[in-house]
C-alpha cells in the first residue's frame, strides 16, 4: 500500500469528498470566525486571556492554538511526547505567513490541520465499510455521515486540541489493517514502528490501540520480530515526556491521577456520558466544562434522546455479534474494551469520558456495518431506516445548537 494508494480520491469517492469538504469547511469557519477578532492583528497575552475567557468546548483545550502561534510546549507532555515538536514547523509556517501578511495566521494554519486531518478520516472510515466489511456504497456514505455526526466526533474536528489527529492516525492504521487482513499481507517493522512512534508521539495511551491493530493482523510474528522494537520505542516516548517534564520542574503523578477518578456511579456515567454526551449533546450546560461548572452527570430533556441512544447500543451490540467471526471486527471490539478498561474502569478521565469519543467511537459505525452483512436484503432496511432517520436527526441537534452557540457574542 502506497502513499498514492491513501491519500488519492478515487473516481467513487468524489461525492462525498465534496459533501464532506462543505460540512467541514463550515464548521471549521464558523470556530475561526467566532474568534478571528482576537487573532488577526496582535498576539498579545490580554489577547490570550480575552479568548480563554470565551473559548468553553467542554472539556477541550486550545493548546493548539497557543503552540502554533507562539511556540512552546503547551501540552501535558507526559502525554503528547512528540505532539508540540510536530507542531513546530507549522508555527514557522504561521511565522512566515505573519511577516509576509502582517496578520497572525494561527487559526488558518491550524484549520488547514484540522480540515486535512477530518477530511481524510471521513475517507478512511468510508473505505474501511465499503473494501474491508465490504457493504454497498450508500450505506457506506450514510454510516460515514452517521459517525460524523456524533456531538464529540463533530466537535473535535474542529477545536484546536489533538483529538483530531489522533482520529485521523487510528482509522489510517485501523483502514490498513483491514487491507492487511484481507490480502493476507502483514505489518512490516518499518510501518509498526513509523505508526507507532507517530500516533504515540500525538498521544502515548493511544500507541496502545494501534499495538492492538498491528498484533491482531500480525499475530505471532509481531511477538517473534516486532515486540521489542515496539516496547523500545514506547518506552523512549515516556522517557521523552518523562525528563521534559522534570525539566519543565512538573509533578508526573500530579499530571496522571488529576485524570483518574470513579466517585461516580458507573451506569449513570455510562449511560449519560459514555453513550450518552458522546453521541448528543445536553440541552443543560451545553458543552460545559465537568472541571469547571458542568456536574458530571447531566440528564437528556428529552425522552426520544434515550430511545435514540438505546437503539444506538442495540444496534452496536447486534452488530459485534454479527461480526464476532471476523477477525477485523474482533480487532474493533478490542479497540473498544480497551477504551472502556481506560476510561471507565480504571478511570482516566472518568468524568468527561466524551472527550475521549474519537478514540473508540468508529468501532460503532463498523459494527452497523455487519447488520447488513448478516441478513437479507429486507431486514436490511430494519437498519437502514433508523441509521438514515438518526442521522438526520443527529446532524439537523447539532448543527443548530453548534451554530448558535458558535456565533454568541465575545465577551471583551
Amino acid at each position: 500500500m502506497t502513499l498514492k494508494d491513501i491519500f488519492c480520491i478515487r473516481k467513487d469517492e468524489r461525492l462525498l469528498s465534496v459533501m464532506a469538504l462543505l460540512v467541514i469547511g463550515f464548521f471549521n469557519y464558523l470556530i475561526i470566525s467566532k474568534f478571528y477578532v482576537l487573532f488577526v492583528d496582535y498576539y498579545r497575552a490580554e489577547d490570550w486571556i480575552t479568548f480563554t475567557h470565551n473559548f468553553h468546548m467542554s472539556g477541550f483545550d486550545p493548546v493548539t492554538y497557543d503552540v502554533v502561534g507562539n511556540w512552546r510546549i503547551g501540552y501535558s507532555i507526559i502525554r503528547h511526547p512528540l505532539l508540540p515538536f510536530m507542531l513546530y514547523p507549522f508555527y514557522l509556517v504561521n511565522q512566515l505567513l505573519w511577516m509576509i501578511t502582517g496578520v497572525n495566521c494561527t487559526q488558518f494554519v491550524v484549520g488547514a490541520i484540522l480540515v486535512f486531518c477530518s477530511f481524510y478520516s471521513v475517507i478512511f472510515l468510508n473505505r474501511i465499510l465499503r473494501h474491508v466489511v465490504g457493504i454497498g456504497k450508500w450505506d457506506a456514505m450514510w454510516l460515514t455521515f452517521f459517525f460524523f455526526a456524533f456531538a464529540y466526533i463533530l466537535v473535535a474536528i474542529i477545536v484546536p486540541d489533538h483529538f483530531c489527529f489522533s482520529l485521523f492516525l487510528i482509522l489510517l492504521t485501523l483502514y490498513m489493517g483491514g487491507i492487511k487482513m484481507q490480502s493476507g499481507t502483514l505489518f512490516t517493522l518499518r510501518e509498526v514502528l513509523l505508526l507507532l512512534t507517530i500516533t504515540a508521539g500525538v498521544t502515548l495511551s493511544n500507541g496502545v490501540i494501534v499495538l492492538i491493530i498491528v498484533v491482531m493482523t500480525n499475530g505471532s510474528h509481531f511477538f517473534r520480530r516486532q515486540l521489542w522494537p515496539s516496547a523500545a520505542v514506547l518506552a523512549v516516548l515516556f522517557g521523552i515526556g518523562y525528563v521534559i517534564t522534570v525539566l519543565l520542574d512538573e509533578t508526573v503523578g500530579v499530571q496522571v491521577t488529576h485524570w483518574i477518578s470513579n466517585d461516580v456511579p458507573m451506569l449513570s456515567v455510562i449511560i449519560e456520558n459514555f453513550f450518552g454526551e458522546s453521541i448528543q449533546l445536553h440541552r443543560q450546560y451545553m458543552l460545559g466544562d465537568a472541571l469547571v461548572r458542568r456536574p458530571v452527570l447531566v440528564e437528556y430533556t428529552w425522552w426520544m434522546q434515550y430511545v435514540v441512544e438505546a437503539v444506538i447500543v442495540l444496534m452496536f451490540a447486534i452488530g459485534a455479534w454479527k461480526g464476532r467471526r471476523s477477525l477485523f471486527m474482533l480487532t474493533g471490539i478490542s479497540c473498544f474494551l480497551y477504551a472502556f478498561l481506560l476510561h471507565i474502569v480504571i478511570g482516566f478521565a472518568y468524568v468527561e469520558p466524551y472527550i475521549m469519543t474519537a478514540h473508540w467511537a468508529f468501532v460503532i459505525p463498523i459494527a452497523i456495518a455487519y447488520i447488513y452483512k448478516g441478513v437479507s436484503e429486507r431486514w436490511q432496511w430494519a437498519v437502514r431506516i433508523p441509521v438514515i432517520l438518526i442521522t438526520l436527526y443527529l446532524w439537523t441537534y447539532h448543527t443548530y445548537w453548534l451554530y448558535r452557540y458558535l456565533t454568541w457574542p465575545l465577551r471583551m
